[in-house]
């Protein structure tokens, strides 16, 4: 049976909503309705479509959240989870993945696969952006799309994934603990989460944190990444002000990667010395070399040389990045405000205080490395003994999705959760 629809009432000012004391009579009811959704003023009409079995007994849901009344004010939760039968489950434990900036769920489906074997009901949220087609050309709508947007479809997602897997698993939502994996920007968005009202709320807790690969504040010693992020934030507050709003960092990327593959022999229009698929790696082994204001000295997307990527499939990557992995277009109030984070600007701060559930950080060491860690060991373990640092190997800032050994840092991530 398809698209079954429940209709629920959400509100995170109610930390007693209503779903949770609905008779037995009504749950049964609920079981036979055509279609599942969650409507209320903080989770609009949800429905709930069961693609089929993609691996063994793993099936695959997807979930349409509107957030806003705009084209693109809605998100999508795609589900991977162990099934008994059809819309039946036993698990009753949430994984939330939030991806990088500008990529969707295809990049962390290997990922979220592989936890869904472990025994988690695992999510991926797609945020707003990656609904924009790449032929988008007016982004006035994303004046809107400030982190405080970001933070309340947070909520959404993760109090719609209750519903979801109470709703196929019959057990209470109240009982559903959710545990989240934040990547790059996603692990942005979910420190900020931690650290908000939303995460007060019943339905809207995480129980366990594990932000991957980003820093949220450097140790004061680095005193010219600071200073070039700060020059950062002043540089997206003018385009703000002149009303560009959208970052168009991996369109570029999409162009390049599109030669790579399609035409990787001939020369580069772009760098003439270097054929398509070499200017490629470059921009993927030394990213930081392409921006203005790099994050760590050796920032970069995936490890190799001109002659290759070494421990991911570069036609994969290539293929995964043209066909819906990664999107042309981000918001760049999430860049400001990671800029102002980052470059100590006044009245950019998370509270690290309101932090308190057991929270691993990785660093990756090709990306945000060491320097990420500080924030969190130094800060939010100042009032959090739960607070717990992995250093990853020197892959790149990607290397948590794709790589031929990403499955050893998943299994690292899945055993620290059991033990906490």
């Amino acid at each position: 049976m398809k698209n079954r629809v429940v209709p629920l009432a959400v509100n995170p000012e109610n930390k007693t909503e209503t779903i949770l004391n609905q008779p037995e009579h009504m749950k049964t009811f609920f079981h036979k309705s055509a279609s599942f959704g969650v409507p209320g003023m903080y989770s609009p009409l949800t429905k709930s479509n069961r693609i089929g079995l993609i691996r063994g007994d793993v099936a695959e849901y997807k979930l349409k959240i509107n957030v806003g009344s705009g084209e693109y004010d809605y998100i999508i939760l795609t589900n991977y989870v162990k099934e008994k039968s059809p819309w039946s489950i036993a698990q009753s434990k949430n994984l939330i993945i939030l991806p990088g900036q500008a990529l969707t769920e295809s990049f962390y489906s290997d990922m979220a696969i592989y936890y869904a074997q472990q025994g988690y009901s695992t999510y991926i949220l797609d945020r707003r952006e990656t609904n924009v087609p790449i032929n988008e050309t007016d982004f006035s709508y994303m004046e809107n799309w400030t982190i405080d947007s970001y933070l309340s479809d947070t909520y959404n997602g993760i109090a719609v994934s209750r519903f979801h897997t109470a709703f196929l698993s019959d057990k209470a939502v109240e009982d559903i603990e959710v545990m989240a994996i934040g990547h790059s920007h996603g692990a942005l968005i979910l420190t900020a989460y931690g650290a908000s009202k939303y995460n007060d709320f019943v339905l809207g807790s995480v129980n366990r944190m594990v932000p991957v690969d980003i820093v949220i504040k450097y140790e004061p010693k680095y005193s010219e990444l600071i200073s070039s992020q700060a020059q950062e934030f002043d540089t997206i507050s003018r385009c703000l002000e002149n009303r560009t709003y959208n970052s168009s960092n991996m369109a570029t990327m999409i162009q390049l990667a599109n030669l790579a593959l399609t035409d990787p022999d001939r020369e580069s229009i772009f760098q003439p010395d270097l054929t398509n698929r070499q200017l490629f790696r470059l921009m993927a082994t030394q990213t930081y070399a392409f921006n203005a204001y790099p994050y760590t000295p050796n920032y970069h997307y995936w490890s190799g040389d001109l002659d290759g990527l070494y421990y991911v499939d570069e036609n994969r990557l290539l293929n995964l990045t043209l066909t819906g992995g990664a999107v042309p277009y981000a918001p760049k109030y999430l860049d400001l405000y990671m800029a102002g984070l980052m470059g100590n600007v006044e009245g950019y701060e998370i509270d690290f205080s309101r932090i308190s559930s057991p929270l691993l950080y990785i660093g990756l060491g090709g990306g945000f490395s060491d320097y990420g860690s500080w924030w969190y060991k130094n800060e939010v373990g100042k009032i959090n003994n739960k607070v717990t640092y992995i250093g990853w190997k020197n892959q790149g800032h990607g290397s948590i999705a794709l790589d031929y050994n990403s499955h050893e840092l998943w299994a690292i991530i899945h055993n620290w959760i059991m033990s906490n």
